[in-house]
């Protein structure tokens, strides 16, 4: 009886249409894959507002500041101090605190961990223990900080609900990574940040298919794409300008100050 065997043409082909068709393939699974983790990350962010803004409710419709002191009036770094922040207010409106880690970037960025990688620790400061990272950063014009040195006190009080004239339009939480100033930025655009804890610090992150989630005041979440555009203009020098500038600078308030 004969037996036919593949010759070694035979093989090198199959392997050849087999190599061609993982080429096409495997971009189009990384591609899923991505949407269904930006899909996860804008249910996230959508989660976190509703939290936010049911701790706003509790709280006769103010806003939580971005960090409080825990040891002392005044948060004072490089005091060991444990900072109570934004993300620790509005954990218990939360069904699960993974909310606040994107899929696409684990485990997020070291918000309360010990220096070198923790933020708290860098400037000489303690977490609360509730929570270490975060993906998303914060609009520092929405959730202030009058106890924190050197900053404005009275003249940088807490934000009410009420004074937010446009709440679809006013960002809460995005998807953000930490730049210190060494660090690459994530958009040739963006100034370099000069400190370890500002808004240029905290740029939007555009890890989703080149661009971000971003998250609003009325509990709205929504996709941008790098350099896309928010509404709204705020006062500066005379004149409006956009208070977004997308990717670089995602804190202010339209209406308001720009960032601060």
């Amino acid at each position: 009886m004969n037996r036919r065997a593949f010759t070694l043409i035979e093989l090198l082909v199959v392997i050849a249409i087999i190599a061609i068709l993982a080429a096409i393939l495997f971009p189009v699974f990384a591609q899923a894959r991505e949407q269904a983790r930006k899909a996860s990350c804008l249910s996230n962010l959508r989660q976190f507002a509703t939290a936010t803004l049911m701790y706003v409710q509790d709280y006769d419709e103010l806003f939580p500041q971005s960090a409080y002191s825990m040891d002392a009036p005044i948060l004072i770094p490089g005091s060991g101090h444990r900072v109570f922040t934004v993300y620790d207010a509005t954990m218990p409106y939360m069904k699960n605190i993974e909310i606040l880690v994107c899929p696409s970037q684990r485990p997020g960025i070291d918000f309360a961990g010990p220096p070198p990688t923790g933020i708290l620790g860098t400037i000489g400061l303690r977490g609360s223990g509730n929570f270490r990272y975060s993906s998303y950063a914060m609009n520092f014009a929405l959730f202030q900080d009058p106890a924190i040195p050197p900053g404005l006190f009275d003249s940088d009080p807490v934000v009410a609900l009420a004074a937010i004239s446009q709440p679809v339009n006013t960002t809460m939480f995005f998807d953000s990574r930490y730049i210190r100033p060494t660090d690459p930025h994530v958009d040739p655009i963006c100034p370099r940040p000069s400190g370890v804890f500002e808004w240029y610090n905290f740029p939007g992150d555009p890890r989703h298919s080149d661009g971000f989630n971003v998250n609003f005041v009325d509990g709205h979440a929504k996709y941008f794409s790098r350099r896309g555009t928010i509404e709204g203009t705020s006062p500066s020098g005379g004149r409006q300008v956009p208070t977004y500038t997308l990717p670089c600078d995602l804190s202010g308030i339209p209406d308001g100050v720009p960032n601060t």
